[in-house]
């Protein structure tokens, strides 16, 4: 999610530890009630990528993992909030040639879908939605429910808002945008 280019082998930034999923809990006191929060930590070749959420759901099956109630996705400067966040992989066993043995491969992100009070930001940029959708391989995020981005003064709405993020490009569908001379 973030803007920096990263290479074919660190396209893992989720799966790389799921042998670890057996998560780390820090169980903090707030005001004389107990509250559980889930810490998940990835890190590949591009650095470290961490999620908190009260409540995570590893399901192997579907090669999914569900992340639920005051997520928090942060990788390097861009921060992810929402109420739900849904992480897609590969399954991480193939066959090679039509062979009988199973190659163990990382699971490598699909995706990341995020619902609910969505708040994205980095640096100086702020996108709101109801729900974004990061796709890994083409390193792009859609979001959609009423998206609207601020970056400083601008602000750009719209029924569909995708950014690209290698190219630092926006497409807003369905929108207006007021803009400031700079």
């Amino acid at each position: 999610m973030s803007g920096q280019r990263c290479g074919d082998r660190s396209q893992i930034i989720l799966a790389v530890c799921l042998p670890i999923l057996l998560l780390l809990f820090s169980v903090a006191s707030t005001y004389g009630e107990e509250s559980t929060s889930t810490h998940f930590i990835s890190r590949d070749q591009e650095g470290g990528l961490s999620i908190t959420s009260k409540k995570m759901i590893l399901k192997n099956q579907e090669n999914t993992i569900l992340f639920e109630g005051d997520v928090v996705v942060e990788r390097d400067s861009a921060v992810l909030k929402a109420n739900n966040v849904e992480v897609m992989f590969s399954p991480s066993g193939i066959k090679e040639n039509g062979g009988t043995e199973a190659l163990e491969k990382k699971r490598e992100l699909i995706t990341i879908t995020a619902t609910g009070e969505v708040k994205f930001t980095q640096g100086v940029r702020t996108i709101l939605a109801d729900k974004v959708t990061y796709y890994k391989k083409d390193e792009k995020m859609i979001f959609t429910g009423a998206p609207n981005i601020h970056e400083g003064h601008d602000e750009l709405m719209g029924e569909k808002i995708t950014v690209f993020i290698k190219e630092d490009r926006v497409i807003v569908e369905g929108g207006e945008a007021v803009i400031y001379p700079r």
